[in-house]
């Protein structure tokens, strides 16, 4: 379901792991809206309700301005919305205070960004660590579930490497593993692809594909529309405004 009134049926992935049984929402926005404060205030988002079902994966899709940047900073938690209710694997984190907030952000979500934000002096194991430190991960357990982050993205022989000595998309890699490392129960990307080329986009579209086969929930915002059509759902952001493909096959219009 994505629009401004009523849901539409989600389609459910096989049998997906991390919290909570399968097919459960693992995020639902009830009209939801975003304003800027101004002055002059600015509607960024209008009123929304959106659910992502456990298992699902998803694309945004939008062009620049359409409040794509303002939907992602309100799932991901760095803003709170002005008006409506936000759920996350169903804790209201909408209004919460920012402890809680951030404590959900650290074991529930994970981020992938365009730019990797990897720290450069580190090695992929020690930059996937690093999300263990911020979800408070007992020391012990850190390196052996970065390596299986590592493995998991294909990268275990390259754990010792620096960034400096990876290509962009072993890079990108090293950034999906420390996405992954805390098990969230969702996986945000934003634009993953959108620096690197036509065949490492190939393999890293692959790659999310396969973690979604495996269980993950993906939030993908992309320009790609190959990287888009991978998705199980496809919704578009344009003016503050979300509206949802038809799924793939389906030509006709969504039921009320």
């Amino acid at each position: 379901m994505a629009d401004g009134s009523g849901e539409t049926p989600a389609s459910r992935a096989g049998t997906p792991v991390g919290r909570g049984p399968a097919g459960a929402p693992v995020i639902r926005l009830s009209s939801v809206a975003y304003t800027y404060r101004g002055p002059p205030p600015v509607r960024a988002l209008k009123p929304t309700n959106l659910v992502i079902y456990r298992g699902e994966h998803v694309a945004i899709t939008g062009p620049s301005g359409s409040g794509k940047s303002t939907l992602l900073n309100l799932l991901g938690l760095l803003d709170k919305p002005t008006d409506g209710t936000l759920e996350i694997d169903g804790i209201d984190v909408g209004a919460a205070p920012e402890r809680e907030r951030a404590a959900v952000r650290a074991h529930r979500i994970g981020f992938v960004f365009q730019s990797f934000h990897l720290l450069p002096y580190r090695t992929s194991i020690e930059n996937v660590m690093l999300a263990q430190v911020y979800a408070d991960e007992p020391r012990r357990r850190r390196r052996a579930a970065a390596m299986a982050a590592l493995a998991q993205v294909g990268l275990a022989e390259r754990a010792h490497a620096l960034p400096t000595a990876l290509s962009g998309g072993e890079r990108q890699r090293v950034a999906i593993a420390r996405a992954l490392v805390n098990r969230p129960s969702l996986l945000m990307c934003d634009e993953p692809t959108g620096n690197l080329d036509t065949a490492t986009t190939q393999e890293l579209t692959d790659l999310l594909e396969s973690l979604h086969r495996d269980g993950a929930t993906l939030v993908v915002i992309t320009h790609n529309p190959m990287v888009a059509g991978r998705a199980q759902r496809q919704i578009a952001i344009r003016d503050g405004q979300l509206t949802e493909h038809p799924p793939h096959g389906d030509t006709g219009a969504f039921p009320d």
